[in-house]
């Protein structure tokens, strides 16, 4: 991919100064208007001096003070905006919102900004902070860079164009994308869990039928000449999961968005789980951030 020398420099210039749009990555230039604007003034210019015609003189001046203001305000509009990125965990193959908090300690009333990302547009007025969505879908589990945003504003007057690039610090984990996993897997999974479960007294019944001599409750039987038996109900001691991912599939990606899928699930759940692969054990937990500690070592595994 071929890129011109403004573009390289640009590249260099934002690289230096991430998460941060100021007057060391900032960039102003006119634009068609602009230079039709300024071409009028040198011609107005040139006719009041060859010509001594004061009207040209005046017009002149007032295109080049509204020319002037126009580049003053422009770059105001855009320094010191800061950029934080709200969320760097994402599944695989799937389209998902990036969302961006644009922060300004400019006290101009309205500051009007496009923001370009992956041919995607996003105009907005910015006061204080405002939160941008951007659509972004990644091919691949890892972790990436966050794409970069691109940056503009002829605001007020539409002849000067301001214009950054912003690129961030933080990281994109992927994971694997989420897929259900067949019916006995998740059968199978359950039943390894069942080596918890007890018995709990839960209420005294009569027995119509005789068939619960070994539970029979004798001192309602002595008091009532009936017999009444103890019911019992199962009791899970634990809930605790353990998602071996090596047993899920004998396809390793397959297996990694099985366990993705179920990740999310039991932590919906809120059932505690550990996640299990080789020589990994996880530790037990339904925490958001267990979660994302499993779903973060499914991207790099």
């Amino acid at each position: 991919m071929k890129f011109n020398f403004l573009e390289k420099f640009i590249n260099k210039k934002s690289e230096k100064n991430k998460n941060i749009i100021n007057r060391n990555n900032l960039y102003i230039f006119p634009n068609q208007k602009g230079f039709q604007i300024g071409a009028l003034i040198f011609f107005c210019f040139a006719v009041s001096i060859f010509y001594q015609n004061n009207f040209a003189l005046l017009l002149s001046i007032i295109l080049f003070f509204i020319f002037f203001i126009s580049i003053l305000i422009s770059y105001q509009n855009l320094n010191n905006l800061k950029f934080r990125l709200l969320d760097n965990l994402f599944p695989s193959n799937q389209e998902i919102d990036l969302k961006y908090l644009v922060e300004t300690k400019n006290k101009q009333e309205r500051l009007n900004v496009d923001f370009y990302q992956n041919h995607h547009q996003f105009n907005t007025d910015i006061n204080q902070s405002e939160q941008i969505n951007f659509k972004h879908a990644f091919k691949e589990r890892g972790v990436v860079n966050t794409p970069c945003l691109n940056i503009s504003s002829v605001f007020p007057f539409g002849i000067i164009k301001t214009f950054g690039k912003i690129t961030f610090k933080e990281k994109i984990v992927v994971y694997p994308k989420p897929i259900r996993p067949p019916k006995f897997i998740l059968d199978n999974i359950n039943n390894k869990n069942l080596e918890g479960f007890d018995y709990e007294f839960d209420k005294i019944e009569e027995d119509k039928f005789n068939k619960n001599l070994s539970k029979v409750s004798w001192k309602h039987y002595s008091i009532k000449k009936k017999y009444y038996f103890k019911k019992f109900i199962f009791k899970k001691d634990s809930e605790n999961i353990i998602i071996d991912i090596e047993k899920l599939s004998d396809n390793l990606e397959k297996s990694l968005s099985y366990a993705s899928y179920l990740i999310n699930h039991f932590y919906k759940l809120k059932n505690p789980f550990a996640v299990k692969y080789k020589n990994y054990t996880s530790n037990m937990s339904c925490s958001h951030e267990h979660k994302k500690k499993q779903l973060t070592f499914l991207a790099n595994v």
